[in-house]
Order: structure tokens, then sequence, then C-alpha cells
């Protein structure tokens, strides 16, 4: 289960307002929902995603992500979107100048993963720097190009 550090904005429970705790992605919804919490680090996550977009573009090898990084990537754009409802007015912009890194992002890890697929198809190695959304395309491509590739017809 994929866990987010969230910071708690009102006391409640034994939570004190300014604590960090470790929440699953679907409790941390229902309470930013109800603004019990907020993403702790958000522009450190936004920061390092533009970082990753860069080492992506300059390096010839799949830097290596972690399995729910589309999932908390989901989750910032949600939060984005839920602080530019409540009217802050920097939500907009940092939404869209982050969709755009995570949209250029994975089109260049898409690009990495058809080339490994057809170079080295069905590598431990190459799934293990994926995350689980990238490992279905790996796989299935791999699949597809490599009974092309032996003389077959992909089935359609």
């Amino acid at each position: 289960m994929t866990e987010v550090l969230a910071v708690v904005l009102t006391d409640i429970g034994s939570w004190k307002k300014g604590d960090y705790i470790s929440v699953d992605i679907g409790t941390f919804r229902e309470l930013f929902k109800k603004g019990i919490v907020d993403f702790a680090n958000l522009s450190d996550f936004i920061n390092e995603v533009a970082k990753l977009r860069y080492l992506e573009a300059k390096s010839t090898e799949l830097q290596e992500l972690e399995d729910d990084f589309y999932e908390k990537v989901k989750l910032v754009e949600e939060v984005l979107l839920e602080r530019a409802r409540r009217a802050d007015v920097t939500a907009l912009d940092t939404l869209r100048r982050f969709k755009d890194h995570v949209r250029k992002l994975k089109m260049t890890r898409l690009e990495k993963i058809f080339y490994s697929a057809l170079i080295r198809p069905n590598s431990l190695e190459i799934e293990n720097r994926l995350t689980k959304e990238e490992r279905v395309f790996y796989k299935k491509w791999s699949e597809e190009l490599r009974g092309f590739l032996d003389g077959g017809v992909v089935n359609e």
C-alpha cells in the first residue's frame, strides 16, 4: 500500500497541528478533503519530478523510479487542483507546470522502454527500474516485438 507523508493541519485525536504522519493514499484523500491534513513537502516532490525529467532526458539509461511513483503524481495533481478550488492563486500555474514535467518525463521514459523491449526484452534489470504501470508496457512490447522479429505476425 502506497503511503505519503502528510502534515496535520488541525488537532484531532492523538495528532497535533504540525505533526508529520505517514498515511496510505486513501486515508490521505479523506483527511485532505476534510481539511485535516495536507501533503508534506509538496514543493520538494514537484522539484524532484522536474529533476527526474531533466536526468531522464540527459541519460541513455532509464532512471529507477519507485513502483508507486505515478500514484503519487496523481495525488499531487489532485492536491494542486483542490488548492486551486480553494483560491490558492499559484496552484493552477504550479499544476500546469507539474503536468508538463510529468508528460515529458513519461514520453522520454516510454521511448526508452520501447527501445529496451526491442534490444533487451524481458530483462529483470530493466523491469526493476520501472513503475508498475510501465512494467505492463515493457512486458507487452517485449512479447510483441520478439514475436514479430522472430518471423511471426502480430496478433490483432
